[in-house]
């Protein structure tokens, strides 16, 4: 049985609890158990999950359908924001699916920030971004933008107008959009155009 009344945390736990909270409330999302690693300077896996662990017992996270999530009580819910549903986007094969459905969700305001009027919703279809948390059926909030840095999630447009979600990387002159699953391969690509930015993800259980 998890105890939920809080402890003291020790600085490092404060430190992870931290990083973890804000990469969340930035990405909608958290890190994963390497990237939360390399945010708090911590070369080893299992040394991040015991911290986690440590979090969870004195009552820091919560656990939502096997998921560990941030306890956030400072945060209002009390204002939401309608944003526009436009769509499918593929997170496997690139395909033509971006439709606008005219449909609206809403959105905690906090949860934009200073991004409102700046991002729409999409519904994802595909399981190639598994491993950084973004299922089939998820719904990732998309920041409207242009460019985009090496190692953000993207919404990208190749050159036959197909659509897909895919991290970019760039390793020398190539570009490469590359899921987060193993059983999908890199997309090597020579153009393409970036519609926007993954900043959030709603998941609905």
């Amino acid at each position: 049985m998890v105890n939920k009344f809080r402890r003291t945390l020790t600085r490092r736990q404060a430190k992870v609890l931290e990083a973890l909270k804000t990469f969340w409330q930035e990405h909608g999302y958290p890190p994963t158990i390497r990237e939360l690693g390399r945010l708090v300077g911590i070369a080893s896996p299992s040394a991040v999950l015991k911290h986690l662990r440590s979090l969870e017992r004195k009552g820091y996270l919560d656990r939502e359908a096997g998921e560990l999530q941030p306890v956030f009580p400072s945060l209002s819910f009390s204002r939401s924001l309608r944003i526009p549903l436009v769509g499918l986007v593929p997170a496997g094969s690139p395909r033509e699916v971006f439709d606008d459905l005219g449909e609206t969700i809403d959105i905690p305001d906090w949860f934009l920030g200073r991004r409102q009027g700046q991002v729409f919703g999409l519904r994802v279809e595909g399981r190639s971004m598994i491993d950084a948390y973004i299922n089939e059926g998820d719904l990732v909030l998309i920041e409207k933008t242009d460019q985009a840095l090496p190692g953000e999630m993207i919404v990208a447009q190749l050159e036959d107008g197909s659509i897909t979600l895919k991290r970019l990387k760039i390793e020398g002159d190539r570009i490469l959009l590359v899921p987060e699953n193993p059983e999908f391969a890199p997309l090597e690509v020579r153009e393409f155009r970036v519609i926007g930015r993954v900043v959030g993800l709603l998941r609905q259980y």
